[in-house]
């Protein structure tokens, strides 16, 4: 799999942009604040439905673009076949029509900011996630290991949305209950519903959190076999890395669906006094946690600099791995600025690994990281 074509109107600072790319290796470089970073957020947006880059949609749309739309265009190879990919973000706030200019636009209902479409028919984007599958590694995700939790259960929710819908609409269920849950705790806190309710959402929660857990170990399982050698690798031998999940309740492997679940419920109930106090859902896969271990030493509090970005690196390669082992495709690789913190040595072996991929889009500013 690779992207052939990347097409942009008003993306941040490109007000057009055309790009035909094939497969091997691509190089972007030049000075900060050039827009290297923008063309691996446009590919990564088309493969994800979000950025990995921004807050919100609007912050990609140009400040120059006269109707503040933006569009972004790809063709993806993906074995013999041929799929474009559409996605189309306006600003409604700000959207308007020049008076002296008349034309037509077609104005999208106002609760509307994203369009997407899938070999030129409109779909949503929950279809849109996972037709081009892609690794990203930016400046950012060292905070995979040195930032918060959420950062870390990203890092399993971003590919396993790209490999499976059914998880996709499982994670956004379970956290617009979260929501409604937390909103509800707070509601009889202060006498104004029936506690009764809590059991309805509960009994949802726990399906819905029993599925998330497992394919997150389940993909973690693998995730292992691969990254012990891609740490080794790219130490020159001297580290090994295993990634363990820190359910926020007590769960065990062996247990069946149904026990898994009634445990849960079980340990929600012995929570929910704490929970009324506070007014927030304190157990579930929300509040789960990565610990990364480089031969067995936690590197969230001893790892330094160098070593925390090379198991960002190894994990985000196992990553690739891992979906080209579900698929049977290999996603596009991104890597931005990736070479600015490593040693020589380790960036010699990371450029070796790399050279193995498909397709790999790496930004950078300079070029003496690089062999001719």
């Amino acid at each position: 799999m690779y992207l052939s074509h990347l097409s942009l109107n008003e993306f941040r600072n490109y007000r057009h942009l055309e790009l035909s790319l094939g497969k091997g290796l691509f190089i972007f470089y030049g000075e900060n604040a050039q827009g290297k970073t923008n063309l691996l957020e446009a590919v990564s947006m088309l493969a994800t439905g979000s950025s990995f880059h921004a807050s919100s949609d609007r912050e990609v749309v140009s400040w120059y673009a006269p109707d503040h739309i933006t569009r972004i265009l790809g063709n993806v190879k993906r074995g013999e076949d041929d799929v474009q990919l559409e996605m189309v973000i306006f600003d409604p706030t700000t959207l308007k029509v020049e008076d002296q200019a008349p034309r037509t636009i077609e104005l999208p209902a106002s609760t509307q900011r994203k369009r997407v479409k899938v070999n030129t028919i409109p779909k949503k984007v929950i279809d849109l996630i996972g037709q081009m599958k892609v690794v990203v590694f930016a400046p950012t995700d060292l905070h995979l290991v040195e930032g918060s939790p959420d950062e870390r259960r990203r890092f399993l929710d971003r590919a396993l949305c790209q490999l499976q819908p059914r998880y996709c609409q499982a994670l956004l269920q379970y956290r617009k209950i979260i929501t409604q849950r937390s909103a509800l705790l707070k509601r009889i806190r202060d006498n104004q519903e029936d506690p009764g309710m809590l059991d309805y959402l509960d009994d949802r929660l726990t399906t819905l959190a029993n599925l998330i857990i497992f394919e997150r170990r389940r993909m973690l399982d693998s995730l292992n076999e691969q990254t012990y050698v891609l740490q080794e690798t790219l130490s020159g031998g001297r580290e090994h890395l295993q990634i363990v999940y820190r359910p926020s309740f007590k769960v065990d492997p062996s247990w069946s669906t149904a026990e898994a679940q009634q445990h849960y419920r079980t340990q929600l109930r012995e929570v929910r006094r704490k929970e009324l106090l506070q007014g927030v859902c304190l157990l579930g896969p929300h509040r789960d946690d990565l610990e990364f271990l480089v031969n067995d030493v936690n590197m969230l509090t001893y790892g330094s600099r160098g070593q925390q970005r090379t198991v960002a690196l190894s994990a985000k390669l196992a990553e690739l791995a891992y979906m080209r082992a579900c698929t049977g495709d290999e996603p596009v690789l991104l890597l931005d600025d990736v070479f600015s913190e490593l040693d020589a040595q380790r960036r010699g072996h990371l450029l070796s690994e790399v050279l193995q991929h498909e397709q790999v889009l790496l930004t950078a500013t300079d070029l003496t990281s690089f062999p001719a």
